[in-house]
């Protein structure tokens, strides 16, 4: 069982340092570049297989690219569907935390006002009663 079968249904993403996030980026734009069409994808590019370049070996590792064969160009490396993913998760995540921490935010200004008010209610409640309008 090769590694691409191994991954097909994986859905763990990918953890890239910031050096190999700036070449998986750069491909992408790089591909980006030649291989669309208004917007619109024509063909996916190919990169030649360069076993002495580290940043790529830890991208194949990451599972951000994928070693081909190819019979006419020989080993070639493509961009994986986890690599062009992994930007588009990390924004999303990134959007959740940020709801998360304004719904933590907005829940405790509410309850900094539920107990601003409470306290409010008790201050006048005490001032009532030391004023003797309840009569004892």
């Amino acid at each position: 069982m090769n590694l691409a079968s191994q991954l097909k249904g994986s859905t763990v993403p990918l953890k890239l340092n910031l050096a190999q996030e700036r070449e998986l980026h750069r491909l992408i734009d790089y591909e980006r570049s030649l291989c669309e069409a208004n917007d619109d994808p024509v063909f996916r590019c190919a990169f030649p297989y360069r076993p002495d370049n580290d940043l790529q070996s830890e991208l194949i590792e990451a599972r951000g690219l994928l070693v081909k064969n190819d019979p006419r160009h020989g080993t070639i490396v493509v961009i994986s569907s986890a690599g062009y993913s992994h930007f588009p998760e990390k924004a999303r995540d990134r959007r959740l935390e940020e709801e998360r921490a304004r719904r933590d935010a907005r829940l405790i200004a509410l309850t900094a006002l539920y107990s601003g008010a409470c306290m409010a209610i008790g201050v006048l409640l005490g001032l009532i009663g030391a004023s003797g309008l309840f009569g004892r």
